[in-house]
């Protein structure tokens, strides 16, 4: 069964949206969410304007940083879709994260998470 989670990005903030999972011998399934099926980002600009983002994954010193996408523009009204095998991680090890690196007053996205 699917789970999913739900983002509004309106800031140029770094939002991570899939957290480093801890796995011990006390952790149940449904803890363990891993790489995510599928994530979807859709441009909601008020306005029309083009938002350009970057997801990238980090592990939990910060000292490595692998890019998934870097200064990919999604129009405005529009939707990127990605999938696995593009975003297939070791979840115990990274974890993901989103960056809107052009905000004007209207700038909004949202992020959908199928894991």
């Amino acid at each position: 069964m699917s789970t999913f989670a739900y983002y509004n990005i309106s800031t140029t903030d770094v939002t991570t949206i899939s957290a480093i999972d801890s796995v011990n011998s006390t952790s149940i399934a449904q803890d363990i969410k891993g790489s995510p099926k599928c994530i979807t980002m859709c441009n909601k600009d008020a306005s029309g304007d083009d938002c350009t983002i970057e997801l990238y994954l980090e592990n939990s010193g910060a000292t490595s940083t692998v890019y998934i996408l870097h200064d990919v523009i999604i129009p405005g009204g529009s939707t990127l879709i990605l999938e696995q095998p593009e975003i297939n991680f070791d979840s115990t090890v990274y974890a993901l994260k989103f960056k809107l690196t052009t905000v004007a007053a209207t700038q909004l996205v949202d992020i959908k998470i199928e894991y």
